[in-house]
């Protein structure tokens, strides 16, 4: 009663095709709505966490929306405009290198398990 190889690649696949696509999504949400996906984001994470839960928290929290803000604080001290088109142009960056990833990791589970 375990998993087959290809339920355990097809779930390797779908769980990155969710991390990296919640990335860029959160990304184009900053784009959008700024300060307050900025705030959001700003409000979910844990000040110095002290235990291992604040740390695990504020971990999966990077690693599923995490992106967008990295981009968004990089471009901040520049004027709307120009933030806008740099953290645009960021986004199809990261869009064009996450198909890359995916596509490298998943080619390559399957090269290796099947």
């Amino acid at each position: 009663m375990g998993f087959t190889m290809n339920e355990f690649i097809e779930i390797i696949r779908i769980l990155l095709f969710y991390i990296l696509g919640i990335q860029v999504m959160y990304g184009v949400t900053i784009l959008l709505l700024e300060r307050t996906m900025v705030n959001f984001y700003l409000s979910t994470l844990v000040q110095n966490p002290s235990n291992i839960i604040h740390k695990a928290m504020n971990f999966s929290m990077k690693i599923t929306i995490g992106s967008g803000y990295y981009w968004y604080s990089k471009f901040a001290k520049y004027n709307w405009f120009l933030r806008k088109i740099y953290l645009l142009s960021a986004l199809i960056i990261q869009i064009i290198l996450s198909i890359i990833v995916y596509q490298v990791i998943y080619r390559s589970l399957k090269a290796i398990f099947l």
